[in-house]
C-alpha cells in the first residue's frame, strides 16, 4: 500500500527530474504507480502538495542537524558545520529555497496556507533555538533574547538562500565564512571564555 510519505517522495523526483512547472497530480501518481484518485485522497490542492514537499525536506533537514555532534569547547568548529549544512541548501538550483519561496508568494493570497508556512517558521525557528542552548551553554543568553537571535539567524539564512536563487554569480561559500565570523562575534563574553 502507498502511504502519503511515498507520494512525497514521488513529488520530490518528479521535481528534481523535470522541474517544478511539471508537478502535477497524474505525474505523482505515475511516479508512485497509483492512481490520481490516491493523490487526490492525500492532497486535495497542489498547494497542499507543495507544503508537504517543503515540510518533509524541513524535516529531514533537522533530522540531520540533530545528529551533527557539537563541540562545546569550539564554537567555531560546530557553528562552520552547522553552517555547512545551510550551505549545501544554497545553491542557485536548490530545490528547498525554491519550493519555500514559491510556497511564500502562494501564500500572500491563501491565508490558511500562510497561516500553515507561519507554523513552519515557527517551527524552524524553534529548532534554531535549541540549537543556540546546545551550542552556548552557560551563556546566560535565556528565553527572548536566545529566540530572537534564532529568528534572525534563520531569517539570514533563508535570505541569503533567496539571493542564491536569483543570482548564479553569488559567492555563498564566502559569505557563509563571513556568517560564522558574525555569528562568533555574537557570542556572550562569558562562552567566549568557556570555548578558549
Amino acid at each position: 500500500m502507498v502511504t502519503k510519505q511515498d507520494l512525497i517522495h514521488s513529488a520530490e523526483r518528479v521535481i528534481q527530474e523535470k522541474g517544478l512547472d511539471k508537478l502535477t497530480f497524474k505525474a505523482v501518481a505515475e511516479g508512485a504507480h497509483v492512481t490520481q484518485g490516491t493523490v487526490y485522497y492525500h492532497f486535495k490542492t497542489k498547494e497542499q502538495l507543495l507544503f508537504e514537499v517543503v515540510q518533509s525536506l524541513c524535516d529531514r533537514s533537522w533530522e540531520n542537524t540533530e545528529r551533527t555532534q557539537l563541540n562545546q569547547g569550539h564554537a567555531k568548529e560546530s557553528i562552520d558545520r552547522l553552517l555547512e549544512g545551510a550551505l549545501q541548501r544554497c545553491t542557485p538550483d536548490s530545490m528547498y529555497h525554491t519550493l519555500f519561496y514559491s510556497l511564500v508568494v502562494l501564500s500572500l493570497q491563501n491565508p490558511p496556507m500562510r497561516e500553515r508556512l507561519s507554523e513552519l517558521l515557527q517551527t524552524e525557528n524553534a529548532h534554531v533555538t535549541a540549537l543556540l542552548e546546545r551550542l552556548l551553554p552557560g551563556s546566560g543568553l535565556t528565553g527572548k533574547s536566545l529566540e530572537y537571535r534564532a529568528v534572525i539567524i534563520n531569517a539570514l539564512i533563508d535570505g541569503l538562500a533567496l539571493q542564491s536563487l536569483v543570482n548564479p554569480q553569488f559567492p555563498a561559500r564566502e559569505i557563509y565564512s563571513e556568517l560564522s565570523q558574525v555569528l562568533l562575534a555574537t557570542i556572550p563574553e562569558s562562552t567566549n571564555k568557556i570555548n578558549e
